[in-house]
């Protein structure tokens, strides 16, 4: 596609942002349809009003009468010792309602939040579509996450039901995130479930504990799918801001278009195998793992593992071996990927890649050059390419996403509007969302820094969220805090944060946080300053200031240990 013809649909898309979303809201199942589009303003926006459906329906039921999907694999799951376990959709569907009848005997029900914190696996798929046919809302901790903000989340969610995975193995050594969440419920008082997913054989006395087994013990009970208000929560995360991590929530109805309309627009097919790399946890694992590729009708490829185990090579032999057709990694992952990967990889045979699909951060030219000519190589060539030199033959795209918007926002849509790729950027605009660059007088500006914004309100815009998200729009537009480069184009070149917020390996890391642990669990500091410093693999990373005598080693541990190994400094300095 030319840019001109984008163009077109672009700005007739945000000419009339309400009647583009509510034609691509007809495309969902729709039990009830709404009444009004859209009604409020800014970040009190509500899409959809009084329109109802099943989540479950538009992700499981709805391909019932699709035989060859049914009976085609919906996951194929793959751990570090390559074991691999397939289920089809048909099998899927089954199990899922199994689970759900033995849920809501637990007292799972609308409106519950039921919290994962758990890896990719097939058992945790099973249990997250029972609970949403149940009516639940789910909320996914990243299983890099230590205690303090696995507590975090389950109490500011008054969450009365855990499905965890007891741990998992990395490099071979056993992680055991059971013992964790243990500690984080100890004092609890409201958890009244904990389903556990057996791994690797961790033992248990507390009386709470529902094995995984146990939710299997009947037999498939058919009933009317739990009917989710437009506007009701469906998925909640906590998102890194300066102070702390913050929870915020999105709503059944405009998520779902959200995510259903995207999944398509990148390229994702029934027929397509598809791995994505992010784990739960992340507003990517989210959209794209656990809801849009349902929703397609693609086949998932989830693996249980370390990138690098035994070697870097790892997710280029499950792109081969399972005849993956769509890729989608993070800026940082392929980063890493080329410094540990010397050689160009031509003893894989990607050829039925379609497109490689990065998100999270930036993607510097030069990573992207050798993705294209390195990751992006065949024998049959689908756009301008010389394959004998491995010169690229599919498209390498970027893309932007944040939490608060659910979905990408921008990037070259395969299966949409297609526009010519320019390396360094993260495509234009995505139909439907209004964004410019904006100086601080608030003027658009083309070719120079400025903050990243979005004009107009989405259909997933958040229905609970703190207040800084709501000052966000104190201007009549949303300030997503990034800066970014935008040129005549419309090409968007994102930045980084323009606040204290650290974007380590496309992870949002809240440097309150960080304050807040090391306070708590040391008694030798007396006061915490966080800055960032740019860090060629990892993108960011947090340079500790402290007055005390805590030993450097005992603050990395505790951060590894109490918050997350993501944000183990590389420098502490005591001031």
């Amino acid at each position: 596609m030319s840019f001109r013809d984008y163009m077109i649909i672009y700005k007739r898309s945000i000419e009339d942002p309400e009647r583009f979303w509510e034609r691509e809201a007809e495309k969902l199942i729709w039990r009830r349809k709404w009444s009004i589009v859209r009604s409020g303003e800014r970040s009190r926006s509500r899409w959809f009003l009084e329109g109802e459906l099943s989540v479950y329906e538009n992700l499981i039921e709805k391909h019932t009468n699709t035989e060859w999907i049914m009976s085609k694999p919906a996951i194929i799951w793959e751990d570090e010792d390559y074991n691999t376990r397939i289920i089809f959709y048909s099998d899927l569907r089954d199990r899922s309602l199994v689970i759900s009848k033995s849920l809501s005997e637990y007292g799972v029900g609308r409106g519950d939040w039921v919290i994962f914190y758990a890896t990719p696996s097939i058992e945790v798929f099973e249990i997250f579509l029972a609970a949403i046919y149940l009516g639940a809302a789910v909320e996914f901790i990243f299983t890099g996450f230590g205690v303090e903000e696995v507590k975090k989340r389950i109490f500011n969610r008054k969450a009365r039901h855990i499905v965890v995975v007891d741990g998992f193995f990395r490099k071979r050594r056993s992680v055991n995130l059971l013992r964790v969440l243990e500690e984080a419920i100890e004092k609890n008082g409201f958890v009244r479930n904990v389903f556990v997913v057996e791994r690797i054989g961790v033992s248990s006395s507390d009386p709470r504990i529902v094995s995984y087994n146990e939710l299997l013990k009947g037999s498939v009970t058919k009933q009317d799918h739990v009917k989710y208000r437009s506007t009701e929560p469906l998925i909640g995360l906590h998102v890194g801001y300066e102070e702390d991590f913050k929870p915020i929530t999105h709503p059944a109805g405009g998520y779902l278009v959200q995510v259903y309309s995207t999944s398509k627009w990148i390229g994702l097919r029934p027929r397509d195998t598809y791995f994505c790399t992010v784990w739960p946890g992340w507003i990517t694992a989210y959209s794209y793992i656990f809801f849009g590729p349902l929703m397609i009708g693609s086949t998932i490829i989830l693996y249980e593992g370390a990138p690098d185990h035994p070697s870097w090579e790892r997710w280029f032999e499950i792109l081969e071996n399972y005849s993956v057709t769509l890729f989608l990694t993070t800026s940082g992952a392929l980063r890493i990927l080329r410094r540990n990967i010397q050689d160009p990889l031509k003893k894989f045979r990607l050829d039925t890649l379609r497109a490689v699909l990065t998100t999270a951060e930036p993607l510097e030219r030069d990573v992207w050059f050798w993705t294209y000519r390195s990751v992006g190589t065949g024998t049959r060539p689908i756009i301008t390419s010389d394959p004998v030199e491995l010169s690229g033959r599919i498209p390498v795209i970027n893309l932007y996403i944040q939490s608060e918007i659910a979905t990408f926002a921008t990037g070259n849509l395969v299966n949409y509007v297609f526009p010519p790729i320019l390396p360094g950027s993260a495509g234009p605009p995505i139909p439907g969302f209004h964004i410019e660059v904006l100086d601080e007088n608030n003027n658009s500006v083309i070719g120079s820094i400025g903050r990243l914004i979005i004009r107009n309100p989405w259909p997933s815009t958040p229905i609970e969220a703190p207040e800084e998200f709501h000052k966000s729009w104190d201007q009549g537009f949303y300030d997503t805090g990034d800066l970014a480069i935008m040129n005549e184009n419309k090409y968007v070149f994102p930045l980084g944060r323009r606040d204290s917020v650290l974007k380590i390996s496309g992870y949002r890391i809240s440097p309150g946080a960080l304050i807040k642990t090391l306070m708590n669990y040391s008694n030798k500091i007396f006061s915490v300053r966080v800055a960032r410093k740019y860090d060629e693999l990892r993108f960011e990373t947090p340079v500790i200031y402290y007055v005390g005598e805590e030993d450097p080693d005992n603050i990395r541990r505790i951060i590894r240990e109490k918050l997350t190994a993501i944000a183990e400094p590389r420098e502490i300095i005591s001031a």
